[in-house]
């Protein structure tokens, strides 16, 4: 019985040693991971204000470019203003100039070898003759020659005939020009049936 106690006793020792080295090894696993873990949250909160910072920044860097739109939208409604108050810019047009197709009337007949009349309510004899294949005279089908006398329509009528190819009408329309070489609005558009 006395051997029967002693092995229980050294079973029983070597037992809770082996027991107390696999919680002292549990527990260092344990220490570990918590090490790391805590590791990791701390990186991850650095992590997190450097994105806080970026974005600081970006805010920054949008709010400036917001500045720079705001700003270039005033100068186009500056520079705006400016052009539509300057009545000699560009073509040099009078805004308030305006001249009136007398002849040819609407509607008239017009021949392919020889130039209507045309007659300007300024009775000017520069302009700009308009030619088109479209009543409001918008670019691509609109021609628009400079003609300083009846020898000038006479010259440049082919070029609108050609212009017209195989269509039976034209439009027409004029701007006139005058001695300090300014050019009044577009006048009323005609149209011309060619034979």
């Amino acid at each position: 019985m006395k051997k029967q106690i002693v092995a229980l006793f050294v079973t029983t020792l070597f037992a809770g040693q082996l027991f107390a080295e696999t919680t002292c090894s549990a527990v260092d696993t344990v220490n570990t991971s918590i090490e790391e873990l805590s590791k990791s949250v701390e990186n991850q909160q650095q992590l997190v204000s450097k994105l806080s910072d970026d974005i600081g920044i970006m805010a920054d860097r949008i709010g400036v470019m917001a500045d720079r739109i705001v700003y270039t939208e005033e100068l186009l409604a500056d520079t705006l203003v400016v052009l539509t108050g300057n009545a000699d810019l560009g073509s040099g047009s009078d805004a308030g100039s305006t001249v009136a197709l007398l002849k040819p009337l609407d509607g008239s007949t017009a021949s392919k070898t020889t130039p209507p009349t045309i007659e300007l309510s300024n009775g000017s004899t520069k302009y700009l003759l308009y030619a088109s294949l479209d009543p409001t005279f918008s670019d691509g089908n609109t021609i628009s020659l400079y003609i300083e006398s009846a020898s000038g329509l006479n010259t440049s009528w082919q070029q609108v005939v050609s212009f017209a190819g195989s269509s039976s009408y034209i439009y027409i329309a004029v701007k006139s020009v005058d001695e300090n070489n300014k050019i009044s609005s577009l006048s009323n558009g005609v149209k011309l049936t060619l034979e």
